[in-house]
């Protein structure tokens, strides 16, 4: 059984990933946080298998998440989501390659996916937009290769 913690501000989205997630039987969902802090939380009490949460998450930035997530639970597969391709833009060098980016139109689909290859690393980041607009994969190693020229 792979547990789940879910981290949004809006219940809408929890609402959604928590119906996708429920209708799986091998998948159970062991808390919801509102907040990138509520998350930390979470996952260093509960150390699930999963972490699946907001790229925009309020006052903690999504790196930030990451990094103590790592530090509190190493084997919690960090999946990081945001509706909004262009969030990813933001991400400065540094943080690029410790990211992995899937563009996608349909996050349901990816979080499954990612979920199902198993414990991903680095942590990958899913962002929507129609696939013509970008590359599906951007792995921290083609990161690195655009970055060299």
């Amino acid at each position: 059984m792979t547990t789940i913690v879910l981290a949004d501000r809006s219940n809408i989205v929890r609402y959604g990933l928590r119906s996708l997630l429920d209708s799986r039987s091998d998948f159970r969902i062991v808390a919801e946080a509102t907040g990138g802090w509520e998350a930390i939380q979470c996952v260093s009490q509960l150390r699930p298998n999963v972490l699946i949460m907001d790229w925009g998450m309020g006052r903690r930035g999504g790196m930030e998440v990451i990094r103590r997530v790592k530090m509190k639970s190493p084997s919690t597969q960090i999946i990081l989501f945001s509706l909004d391709w262009s969030q990813s833009q933001f991400l400065d060098a540094d943080e690029s390659m410790d990211v992995e980016l899937i563009y996608c139109d349909s996050i349901g689909t990816e979080v499954l996916r990612v979920i199902r290859e198993g414990n991903a690393k680095p942590p990958c980041l899913i962002a929507l937009t129609p696939t013509v607009m970008a590359p599906r994969r951007m792995t921290p190693e083609r990161t690195k290769q655009m970055a060299a020229g």
